[in-house]
């Protein structure tokens, strides 16, 4: 099998766009800062701008959900509303699903205590005596 140096080269850079592609997914935001300050200056910065402009643009930002909320008919640009209503839509999934999770009887603990036999109570002698086959009670006798 012979493998020519392009092909080495896209199967190396299939493989980091995929370790990529892990790392995003499968770290914590904190975590995944971290590593791309270490690994990545570049990305880094682009991450560093990002959250800059968040924090410059965070009252705008604001301002425009409240406007959107209230007047729901407000066409800021195609973008912008379309952007909004896929947040929108998501946060109240995420809601319904909150309340569901809140009525779910599985997460109660204070509730019942999952103890097997819980109300079982033990008696010293039976209640009723047991019948025998041939017409007499049976007699059990405890071994001491």
């Amino acid at each position: 099998m012979d493998v020519s140096g392009e092909e080495v080269e896209a199967i190396t850079e299939s493989n980091s766009f995929v370790d990529q592609i892990t790392l995003e997914l499968l770290m914590n935001k904190s975590q995944y800062h971290k590593y791309v300050s270490k690994n990545n200056p570049d990305e880094f910065n682009k991450l560093q701008t990002q959250y800059d402009e968040i924090a410059r643009y965070k009252d705008d930002i604001l301002e425009v959900t409240e406007e959107l909320l209230t007047n729901r008919y407000k066409n800021i640009t195609t973008e912008v509303n379309d952007a909004f209503d896929g947040y929108v839509k998501t946060v109240i999934n995420y809601f319904k699903m909150k309340e569901i999770e809140n009525k779910n009887e599985y997460n109660k603990q204070d509730d019942e205590v999952d103890v097997l036999f819980d109300n079982v109570h033990e008696q010293s002698e039976p209640a009723i005596r047991e019948r025998s086959v041939w017409g007499k009670s049976i007699i059990k006798r405890n071994k001491h």
